[in-house]
C-alpha cells in the first residue's frame, strides 16, 4: 500500500526566478568560439521580416547603449568596432535545458522561461541550504549565482511568494529575498516593464503617468478591468502575492512513496482466519 505526499495548502509558496542576460553571448565565449579574452564589443542577430535586428548583445556591447531588439544597422552606426555573429536559438535553448537540468538539485520543480530565464518552486527546501552564518534561502541564491558565474554566466536572481514577483524582481532587482506577504511593498517601486505585460498596454500605462508597479496597484480593479482585461489584472494581482499559479515542470514528478519490509512475504490484502494477521500499525504506508 502507498501513500502520495503533496505539499501542505496551507505553507505559503516560495519561488525562486533565475535569469541569464547574456547566455547566448556567454555560451559562444564559454564553448571557445569567441575567444574570452576579446573584448570586442559582440552582438548576436537573426533576421526579423526585411530586415536584421539584435537578438542578444554581450555586457561590452551594452555599456555601448546596444540592446536587444534594435536594428542592426543602427548598432553599426552607433558602434564602429563590432563582432557581430548569427543567433542560434535552439542552441541558446538547449543550454538552458541543461542548466535547468543542473537546477534539479535545488527543486524538483524547475520550469523553463523562455527565451532565458527558469522559475523554480523551492518551497519547504531552504533550510537544506543554511549554514551557521546565512540563513537557506540566501544560501541557495549564494550558490546558484556563484556556481554558473563560475561557469561564464551571469546570473541575476530572487526569491518570492508568486512566480510573477520573483520573476520581476530577477530582472530589476537582483539578489532580492522578499519575506512573506511583502510581495506588494518589494514591487511598488519598480518600473511597469517590470511585469512584462503586452507592449500597448505598458506605452498606456506609461501614457497616463503610472510609471511604477504600485502607481498602477493603487488604482481601482474596476477601473484596470475596463481597460486592460482580467488577465492584465489577475498577472497584477499575481505580482502583488494576492493569488498564483502553479508553475508546471518540465519533468513528469515522480510518485513518492514510503515502504516497510517484512521478514515473511505478505500473501495477501484480505483478513483471513487461515492466514496469519498483520497488525495494522505494521503496514506499508
Amino acid at each position: 500500500m502507498t501513500m502520495e505526499l503533496s505539499p501542505s495548502p496551507q505553507r505559503r509558496r516560495r519561488i525562486l526566478a533565475l535569469w541569464l542576460p547574456r547566455l547566448p553571448a556567454e555560451r559562444l565565449r564559454r564553448l571557445g568560439i569567441i575567444a574570452r579574452q576579446d573584448r570586442t564589443p559582440l552582438v548576436l542577430s537573426v533576421k526579423s521580416g526585411n530586415a536584421r535586428i539584435l537578438y542578444a548583445v554581450d555586457l561590452a556591447a551594452a555599456r555601448l547603449g546596444l540592446k536587444a531588439g534594435m536594428p542592426l544597422a543602427s548598432a553599426r552606426a552607433m558602434v564602429n568596432d563590432l563582432r557581430i555573429v548569427e543567433a542560434d536559438p535552439p542552441a541558446d535553448r538547449q543550454t538552458l535545458k541543461d542548466i535547468a537540468d543542473w537546477c534539479d538539485r535545488f527543486s524538483p520543480f524547475v520550469s523553463l522561461d523562455p527565451p532565458h530565464g527558469l522559475v523554480m518552486d523551492i518551497t519547504g527546501v531552504g533550510h537544506l541550504f543554511a549554514d551557521k552564518k546565512t540563513g537557506g534561502e540566501e544560501a541557495m541564491l549564494a550558490l546558484l549565482r556563484g556556481t554558473l558565474a563560475a561557469g561564464g554566466y551571469t546570473a541575476c536572481a530572487a526569491i518570492a511568494g508568486t512566480a510573477v514577483a520573483a520573476r520581476a524582481l530577477a530582472r530589476f532587482a537582483d539578489r532580492t529575498i522578499v519575506a512573506p506577504g511583502d510581495e506588494a511593498a518589494s514591487l511598488a517601486p519598480l518600473p511597469i516593464a517590470a511585469l512584462d505585460f503586452e507592449p500597448k498596454d505598458t506605452h498606456a500605462f506609461e501614457r497616463a503617468g503610472l510609471k511604477t508597479i504600485g502607481q498602477v496597484a493603487e488604482r481601482s480593479r474596476a477601473e484596470l478591468t475596463a481597460r486592460f482585461g482580467k488577465e492584465m489584472l489577475f498577472k497584477l494581482e499575481r505580482a502583488l502575492g494576492r493569488g498564483e499559479k502553479p508553475i508546471s515542470p518540465r519533468r513528469i514528478l515522480p510518485a513518492y512513496r514510503a515502504e516497510r519490509r517484512f521478514a515473511e512475504p505478505v500473501t495477501s490484502a484480505d483478513s483471513s482466519p487461515r492466514r496469519s494477521r498483520v497488525s495494522p500499525d505494521r503496514c506499508a504506508a
